[in-house]
């Protein structure tokens, strides 16, 4: 496991691996920035983010529109886009939305997009870091013990692996097996308080059939927390009261980056 203390451990890592771009798949407009804003900081002169999910579904304002307190669902992902257009100009990193709506992507979409993205520099791919979500997550302690536990170390629950989130990790996965990119993994928050990294790790191999390094890197928290604040219609709903979402953030940000085969 390699510790990263500081924004420039971050881009000496970066650089000993050989990384001129890092590339960040979000699927919604504020995972990359929940998960890891201390990161995206750190190198963010050498960073984009691309975020699928950001166009409504058509039709009657869904329950999460409904208590974000919108009224309806355009109204929604209107304010999202905006959110997160504030975020990544704080940030300093370049931003991409491709406008799908949750549960529309699919491998040929993936699959475009790892080709445009091959596409734009003259070495394709090649010394780029894409980091796709991890599919974090897990079901609460099952037992009365468990529960008494994380709630006497007032650690958060977590949540189950969102199903966006997964099918993002699958199919770029497999969009990008082939080219010339190294691809990583990052533990998204809210959901990685549900399971510990190691179990993370486990997780990958037997998805994906993957050994991964794992690099942890702990930002600032306050800082880090004033660019979460700017998703102002999700982060009550998700992160809870500030000393609930402080606690959530504490968690060191956590990649798992796919092993270079031997050779």
């Amino acid at each position: 496991m390699t510790a990263l203390n500081d924004a420039k451990a971050w881009v000496a890592w970066l650089d000993r691996c050989g990384v001129e771009r890092v590339v960040v798949i979000s699927p919604h407009l504020d995972d990359a920035v929940f998960s890891m804003a201390g990161l995206l900081g750190a190198a963010s002169h050498r960073t984009e983010v691309i975020t699928l999910v950001t166009a409504a579904r058509p039709g009657p304002a869904s329950d999460w529109a409904r208590a974000t307190g919108f009224a309806d669902n355009e109204a929604e992902y209107a304010a999202r886009r905006q959110e997160d257009v504030t975020a990544m100009a704080r940030l300093g990193c370049r931003y991409r939305h491709e406008g799908l709506s949750s549960g529309d992507l699919i491998a040929v979409q993936a699959r475009e997009v790892a080709r445009a993205l091959d596409g734009e520099r003259p070495g394709g791919l090649g010394r780029t870091l894409v980091l796709l979500p991890a599919g974090a997550g897990g079901p609460p302690p099952r037992s009365l013990l468990g529960r008494l536990v994380r709630r006497g170390l007032r650690r958060p629950v977590g949540a189950l692996p969102h199903g966006d989130h997964v099918q993002t990790r699958d199919h770029f996965w497999h969009a990008l097996a082939g080219s010339r990119a190294r691809v990583g993994f990052y533990a998204e928050l809210p959901y990685a308080w549900a399971q510990g990294n190691g179990q993370l790790q486990r997780h990958l191999h037997a998805a994906l059939g993957c050994r991964t390094e794992r690099v942890e890197h702990r930002p600032d928290v306050d800082a880090k927390r004033q660019l979460v604040e700017l998703y102002r219609s999700q982060v009550l709903p998700i992160m809870g009261s500030p000393a609930y979402c402080r606690r959530v953030l504490s968690r060191p940000e956590c990649l798992c980056v796919a092993e270079l085969p031997a050779g």
